[in-house]
């Protein structure tokens, strides 16, 4: 016998995996300190790169997820230090458009410590650059 569902009914965890994110790139942070914890299962840090948002999954006691539309980004910038580059990773620094909040400071979001740091970049520059096409968003400068 089928049981109807109702509005009222919990979302179950089978539910939720149904749910598809299209998950482009997701990786954790590679540097030494974060390669150790990695190897002992403690790296509680995630990044996601998905079709339509940019989600930093962080915390172990009290997990937090920071996620952000993809066509609010702009302008990713890779930078690396000595100790950076030795390892082989980056750091990604995104501005977060606030143009419809003039007097909000420009927020930056960092994605550190990742591994193939220029791959990534153009990755998320490509997905911005498609989101943005979809939702036919256009730009207009001050002069």
């Amino acid at each position: 016998m089928e049981e109807k569902k109702d509005k009222n009914d919990k979302i179950t965890k089978a539910d939720l995996n149904d749910i598809d994110l299209n998950v482009i790139w997701e990786d954790k942070p590679s540097g030494l300190w974060q390669r150790f914890l990695t190897q002992i299962h403690l790296n509680f840090t995630t990044y996601q790169i998905t079709k339509d948002e940019l989600i930093i999954i962080t915390g172990f006691f009290k997990r937090h997820l920071n996620s952000c539309e993809l066509y609010l980004l702009k302008d990713p910038d890779l930078t690396e230090n000595l100790y950076q580059r030795l390892l082989n990773i980056s750091t990604i620094s995104v501005k977060v458009d606030t143009h419809t909040q003039p007097n909000v400071p420009e927020r930056i979001i960092r994605i550190k410590n990742i591994r193939n740091g220029q791959k990534v970049r153009k990755l998320l520059r490509d997905a911005i650059e498609k989101d943005v096409t979809e939702r036919k968003i256009t730009y207009f400068d001050k002069v």
